[in-house]
């Protein structure tokens, strides 16, 4: 049998050395090219369906209900963010509501849970989805409103206002301002969304279908790229 040198030992060490050293370098690549691949959002963006479990919202003329509109909405619009590499936050993700079981007040209690996750969140955006009601059935439109006094919140609401009459063809209204709970969460520029009138049969007759949940939800997520500046950078809305 032929003897292996002290020599030759040494080069198969050093070679056994290298290989692993290859392999070693060889993962710590590749976990850097999977990491580079999914980078951390930008931007956390809260979603807000309104109401849930026992509280439907409003009424559709036709019965439809609130609740499972906002809902089917806002999964629409995390869809579309997500797509654009945004970090989202679901604030409700099934027609449950948020409170807690056996509460005097289930509204407060919901309410409150709400708040609780957007802080947790600590967002750059919130966005909470809900559908109109009108005594007057023949009001229709989409329109969205922000907490006085936040100036943030106005430049975002406003951005929304524009995108809904272009995408959906709704009414030259005004995004208005008031005193809204779920929009004092947070300092973050933050917008309710009311989608249409669901006292309106024509236009319950849109929000129930799919199709036009995406082009309200394409139009909000419109107006998210405008106030961060998307526009001009190859997203064309």
């Amino acid at each position: 049998m032929r003897k292996i040198g002290i020599f030759s030992i040494r080069k198969i060490w050093l070679l056994t050395i290298c290989v692993i050293a290859i392999i070693v370098v060889g993962i710590n690549i590749t976990a850097k090219i999977v990491a580079g691949a999914t980078p951390k959002p930008q931007y956390t963006i809260v979603i807000d369906a309104g109401h849930g479990g026992r509280d439907d919202g409003c009424s559709g003329a036709s019965g439809a209900k609130e609740s499972e509109i906002n809902l089917a909405i806002a999964k629409r619009v995390e869809s579309i963010l997500q797509r654009f590499g945004f970090g989202v936050v679901m604030v409700r993700q099934d027609d449950n509501g948020l409170y807690d079981d056996n509460v005097d007040n289930y509204k407060d209690s919901d309410m409150e849970h709400r708040r609780q996750i957007i802080e947790n969140a600590k967002p750059d955006m919130v966005v909470s989805i809900h559908q109109n009601s009108y005594s007057d059935s023949s009001v229709y439109g989409a329109q969205a409103f922000w907490q006085e006094g936040n100036e943030n919140s106005e430049i975002f609401a406003k951005a929304i206002q524009t995108q809904l009459q272009k995408h959906l063809g709704t009414p030259k209204t005004e995004a208005n301002y008031g005193d809204y709970y779920i929009l004092k969460c947070v300092d973050a520029p933050s917008a309710i969304v009311e989608c249409g009138y669901l006292t309106n049969v024509e236009e319950e007759q849109q929000l129930v279908t799919t199709e036009y949940q995406q082009k309200v939800a394409y139009a909000i997520v419109c107006g998210v790229l405008k106030y961060f500046g998307y526009v001009g950078n190859g997203v064309g809305v």
